[in-house]
């Protein structure tokens, strides 16, 4: 277990630098993944929140630690059973990195590791490698080579800035300005546009903003187009815009926006199969067929493009191939809606006793069975009979 690491304070007992506190959660996250890495063990970040800041008794925020555990503090803190050992210190990233490891193994109750890293700003991931070679060399592991993500160290710092503010997010911490969430990750891409995780961290956190109401839409998509032009070829952003349109039912938009997306990759399978849902949601299903059967050139087992081209190939009437892809589409799992879809097809063909099988599994799915199930089964009866 990680925990975040403390940060120095002046001598009035304020943090010496705001940013700092974001430092010592995101070098901890950091050292946690790469612990993590290719090795025997699970190192997992630990996340310090309270609730009752301030003025404002139900607000949610960071805490941040200005003081080391003594050896029984570490030993006390509540964790999992299964925690063999908990990493704790000191950091602090300004125009250098000092970071102050230590590791206690708590069944021992033992500091192994008591350690300083001290290099200049510039020399980030020379630090972070050896902090975590010293952890590993603790624990009696060899630790795999790996490759950073970037070789900017400032737009690493932008990066780490960015994951803290996801990481509020996710654990539904107060943030000051939602609208400005996207800030660092933009930073980072501005600074070195090839930084692939930072883009997809980016748009992770604008569908989240977009599909999830956990923030203002209008900032997701205005950081979508930000990250256009920063980098035009990024097809991913694209894409989110139009997951998000898609969300707003405005299908027409997000067919040009996937268009635009595999102008640059043609072979891209996800806006292929997103393209055809865009298509079908258009009521142009026999434009969508051939999207979908690109996209499962490419990944033949995606449960989305076998259900879009199901679909397709129903609404056009060719239920017997419809009947065919749905089946295929079950064989990577059941689900309600998949059945259901099947139910339609044969119940056209006139293959009653099939298709209420299928109806019936799809109910036992969604959790309708007993009486209202019966009364269900015996209303889709009525239905198709009246069809006839």
């Amino acid at each position: 277990m990680v925990f975040p690491f403390t940060v120095p304070i002046l001598s009035d007992g304020a943090t010496r630098d705001g940013a700092q506190g974001v430092y010592a959660r995101s070098l901890a996250r950091t050292l946690a993944e790469r612990l993590s890495s290719g090795t025997s063990v699970t190192a997992t970040a630990a996340s310090l929140t309270a609730d009752g800041l301030g003025d404002e008794p139900q607000a949610h925020g960071w805490v941040v630690m200005t003081q080391p555990w003594t050896l029984e503090e570490a030993c006390a803190v509540a964790v999992p059973d299964t925690t063999e050992y908990l990493l704790h210190g000191a950091s602090e990233l300004t125009d250098r990195i000092r970071l102050r490891l230590i590791l206690v193994d708590r069944r021992r109750r033992h500091a192994d590791l008591d350690q300083v890293i001290l290099r200049p700003r510039a020399e980030l991931f020379d630090a972070l490698e050896d902090a975590a070679s010293a952890i590993a060399q603790a624990l009696g592991l060899g630790l795999p080579a790996t490759h950073w993500p970037t070789l900017d160290v400032e737009a690493y710092a932008a990066y780490l800035r960015g994951r803290d503010v996801s990481a509020a997010h996710e654990l539904g911490v107060r943030v000051a300005d939602p609208a400005r969430s996207f800030d660092a990750y933009l930073e980072a891409a501005t600074r070195d546009p090839s930084f692939v995780d930072a883009q997809d961290r980016l748009l992770s956190l604008a569908l989240d903003f977009g599909l999830g109401a956990i923030g203002p839409p209008a900032a997701a998509r205005d950081a979508c187009e930000k990250l256009l032009r920063i980098d035009p070829a990024a097809v991913k952003a694209q894409a989110a815009l139009a997951e998000i349109d898609l969300a707003n039912g405005d299908a027409a938009s997000a067919a040009e926006r996937l268009r635009e997306a595999l102008l640059i990759r043609p072979d891209w399978w996800p806006a292929l199969e997103r393209l055809g849902t865009a298509l079908l949601r258009l009521g142009r299903p026999g434009e969508a067929i051939p999207s979908f059967e690109k996209a499962l050139a490419k990944s033949s087992q995606d449960v989305d493009a076998l259900t879009g081209l199901a679909t397709a190939l129903a609404e056009t009437g060719n239920l017997d191939e419809a009947v065919r892809v749905f089946r295929r589409a079950l064989d990577t799992g059941e689900c309600a809606h998949l059945h259901e879809g099947i139910a339609r097809a044969l119940r056209r063909l006139g293959r009653r006793s099939e298709a209420r099988r299928h109806a019936a599994a799809a109910r036992r799915l969604l959790g309708r069975g007993g009486v209202f199930g019966y009364l269900h089964a015996a209303w889709e009866r009525l239905r198709s009979v009246r069809r006839e």
